[in-house]
């Protein structure tokens, strides 16, 4: 029973609401029947002049609600923000108290992810405090997480993950003890603070075909190799950055499916576009992007990357249940590519405001866009395929790490 379950909380990972605002823009906030009908019982042009004959809700589209509790949502301002944001503050909240706000806004920023050794929690860093790593350690507000997790739990009831059919790699399946030993010593490799985060991620991807060959290899005589490293990117190592990037940072608003890995339009990518990087502005060349100088030995900005990967890692969050039934190693190789277009990104709007090199600020703007993207991807059953065709090479992971 999921109520048996322990709760696992991160170690390293603190948050408390620092009221910036930030968090109520650039996203549609979903609301369940039952919220949509407490929240738009009250005359809020009644509250508020400024709410007067203004439309506050829609209704979801039916693609946007299948699968999900929710059946309305909140319409965006013209500035993009959540209309009941005022002053950086919520007007429902401070009018009727946090009850009264949708679910969704409730159990924000937190994320519960159910697995055979216990649920495990994590925030999202769209939250700026996350992001700051402000506040208390999460393992510090147990008794408050343990009662996020029963909203949690009462708005998804039928949240319990399929993790039957784990594999290292196609054709190779593991056990969950198995996994969780992986999972103990990627850790272990990522906290060596002694070495740079890509050669931390390249040195996992190591582990983890080390473990391959030794399951697999006896029988046909294979012995684990290392690679040396690689700088120049091959054709479909472009075009699969590039498209990508167009999903986790579109330049302009994605419509209907557009969030998802799909197949033929990465065929079309191939086919007839090119191989830039997108801003809403301009855009860069890949070349352009590789040139730009990324700051060395700036600890605020490797804290950041590191606890966002690691967050996700424990989380769950990047292979089998927890995203899109990918085995073990394309997940980690995909979260080697995000690092790759984390910095990508950042290097671009670096370059847009005439920068000399990427700050803490660019940064902050990529890992944030990127958080509300993956939450929104979805990967079918042949775009899974495909990102195991497409991820499964240690060569291509050294070249776009090398390159970014």
């Amino acid at each position: 029973m999921t109520e048996q379950l322990e709760l696992k909380i991160p170690e390293g990972i603190n948050y408390e609401c620092s009221g910036c605002g930030q968090c109520c823009t650039g996203w549609t906030v979903p609301m369940t029947a039952a919220d949509h009908a407490r929240v738009s019982s009250v005359d809020w042009g009644k509250e508020e002049a400024q709410y007067t004959d203004i439309k506050l809700f829609r209704q979801l589209k039916s693609y946007e609600k299948a699968g999900t509790p929710y059946t309305h949502a909140i319409l965006p301002g013209s500035d993009s923000f959540c209309p009941f944001l005022t002053d950086n503050l919520c007007f429902v909240h401070k009018q009727y108290g946090a009850k009264f706000k949708p679910s969704m806004c409730q159990l924000f920023p937190y994320c519960f992810n159910e697995t055979p050794s216990g649920i495990y929690t994590t925030v999202s860093f769209v939250s700026m405090a996350v992001i700051y790593n402000r506040g208390l350690a999460l393992t510090e507000q147990r008794d408050y997480l343990e009662t996020k997790l029963k909203e949690f739990q009462a708005l998804y009831p039928n949240h319990h993950p399929n993790w039957s059919s784990l594999q290292l790699a196609v054709g190779q399946p593991m056990t969950w003890d198995d996994y969780l030993r992986h999972e103990d010593k990627l850790t272990n490799i990522l906290k060596d603070c002694s070495l740079p985060l890509e050669q931390r991620f390249l040195n996992g991807s190591d582990y983890l075909f080390s473990q391959l060959t030794a399951a697999s290899g006896s029988a046909s005589g294979k012995t684990f190799e290392a690679l040396p490293a690689h700088t120049t990117l091959k054709h479909l190592d472009r075009h699969l950055l590039v498209a990508l990037h167009k999903i986790y940072f579109p330049a302009k608003p994605l419509g209907q499916g557009e969030c998802n890995f799909n197949i033929f339009r990465f065929c079309y990518q191939l086919a007839y576009q090119g191989t830039r990087i997108s801003l809403p502005t301009r855009s860069f060349s890949l070349e352009e992007l590789h040139e730009f100088p990324w700051p060395q030995a700036d600890q605020e900005i490797e804290d950041l990357l590191f606890r966002y990967f690691l967050s996700r890692l424990f989380g769950k969050l990047y292979f089998g249940a927890g995203f899109g039934q990918l085995s073990l190693i394309t997940g980690f190789h995909h979260l080697i590519l995000v690092l790759a277009l984390v910095k990508l990104h950042a290097k671009a709007w670096a370059a847009s405001r005439q920068a000399t090199q990427v700050s803490m600020l660019d940064l902050v703007v990529a890992i944030r866009e990127l958080e509300k993207r993956l939450g929104e991807s979805k990967l079918g059953g042949y775009e899974a395929a495909l990102w195991e065709l497409l991820m499964q090479s240690r060569s291509r992971m050294r070249r776009v790490l090398s390159f970014a």
